[in-house]
């Protein structure tokens, strides 16, 4: 079993890595982006629902009224008003209003791919800020007893080949720790600032993570997690939105060419000598002579049939990607059932005794070196395993769209 291990910097305040996770979903500021762009997509909603504004039409002029000899009989003033409402032609405003709600829940879908993908990536980087210190402080630790080791070793006086030669392999293995240091406190340093940067915190904040370091501990069962995926998964279903909004949006495109009318009452007034008042009603309506929205129908109707193969695409890939998705898990939990219950510890021990016993000259440097090397390689190699088994595991919560199905709730 894995030794769980709790980073320390500073005086930061020490936080689980759900309570990371809560966090970046309460200050992430692109979170906000999104969820701004769901409020933007309702106002369209509710813009959409509202009838055009009337318009209002005012004509004001002189008037001159002449005889068939072109003798003026009187001049005066002319006007007219018209108050005109346009009236769409059925259908229209039904069609905008349902584009209008796809437009929404795309934008919700978004939203909540979003939120998975923000929590998933927090959790992966807190697991891989709390590996690479933990790999940082154990190399410190080989490097700083290598160090005692080769100071004590080259501090003597008179001394054989042998030992000479072992004293300095000792100090050549200090050059592969300092590298296996500055990496892996370049991993955690790099996980840190970004974990920073998703939570909104300023960058020269340090972390606490108090969550121990061990595997995921679900199994998932494959028909029941492919369903999820088929059903759950946002990006598939904003797929199968877009669909339904460019299938609309061709049936709007279609009725673009039906007639709007506009309707309303008008009066003029003309005073010439004598006054002439007219009350009454106007309508009208525009006729497809010219323009029958060919064009438009055809861009419509490709845009649905792009939207068609993008859904299929999707939800092929999905379902490939979810099946390669729990193999590698599995693989990853077996390559870690593999390990002895608690090979790590043991190997560590090991480490410090090869220590002891090269000092007392009971061991060669050869052998005290690959005990410092297989302690630290098999530190990484199951760390990589486990952060492995997280990667697999929250590609699948996001592809099931956060709908973790392990095989005891598929049987429920």
């Amino acid at each position: 079993m894995l030794v769980a291990w709790s980073a320390h910097a500073g005086d930061g305040t020490a936080q689980s890595v759900d309570a990371l996770v809560t966090s970046a979903l309460a200050n992430n500021a692109e979170l906000k982006a999104y969820e701004a762009e769901v409020l933007a997509a309702r106002g369209q909603r509710t813009q959409a629902g509202f009838f055009k504004n009337p318009e209002v039409t005012v004509e004001i002029g002189g008037r001159e009224v002449r005889d068939s000899e072109n003798i003026l009989q009187g001049s005066g003033t002319t006007f007219s008003l018209t108050v005109m409402q346009t009236l769409e032609f059925p259908g229209k405003g039904t069609l905008r209003k349902a584009i209008a709600n796809k437009n929404v829940e795309i934008a919700e879908l978004g939203l909540e791919q979003f939120r998975l993908s923000l929590a998933a990536q927090v959790r992966l980087l807190a697991y891989e800020y709390l590996a690479a210190s933990s790999g940082a402080k154990a190399a410190e630790t080989v490097y700083g007893q290598s160090k005692a080791v080769a100071d004590q070793l080259g501090s003597g006086g008179d001394f054989g080949a042998r030992l000479q030669l072992e004293t300095r392999l000792v100090q050549a293995s200090l050059v592969e720790l300092g590298a296996r240091i500055k990496e892996a406190s370049l991993r955690a340093e790099q996980a840190r600032t970004r974990l920073n940067a998703l939570l909104g915190r300023p960058q020269n904040l340090p972390l606490r993570i108090t969550s121990p370091f061990t595997p995921p501990a679900a199994t998932f069962d494959r028909s029941a997690v492919v369903f999820a995926a088929q059903n759950g998964n946002p990006l598939l279903q904003i797929r199968r939105k877009e669909l339904e909004r460019s299938a609309r949006e061709l049936t709007a495109t279609r009725l673009d060419i039906a007639p709007d009318f506009a309707i309303g009452p008008f009066f003029s007034r003309d005073v010439a000598g004598d006054t002439e008042q007219n009350l009454g009603g106007a309508i009208s309506a525009t006729l497809p002579v010219w323009d029958w929205n060919i064009g438009n129908i055809q861009n419509a109707r490709a845009r649905l049939a792009v939207a068609e193969a993008l859904r299929v695409k999707a939800e092929r890939d999905t379902e490939a990607e979810v099946l390669g998705l729990i193999k590698a898990y599995e693989l990853t939990r077996r390559q870690l059932a593999m390990l002895p219950q608690g090979l790590l510890r043991d190997v560590e021990e090991a480490s410090t005794l090869a220590e002891t016993q090269f000092r007392n000259g009971s061991i060669g440097a050869q052998l005290y070196l690959d005990a410092q090397a297989a302690y630290l390689n098999s530190l990484q190699s199951s760390q990589e395993a486990v952060l492995d088994a997280w990667r697999a595991a929250l590609d699948i919560g996001l592809l099931s769209g956060g709908r973790l199905e392990s095989s005891k709730e598929a049987k429920r």
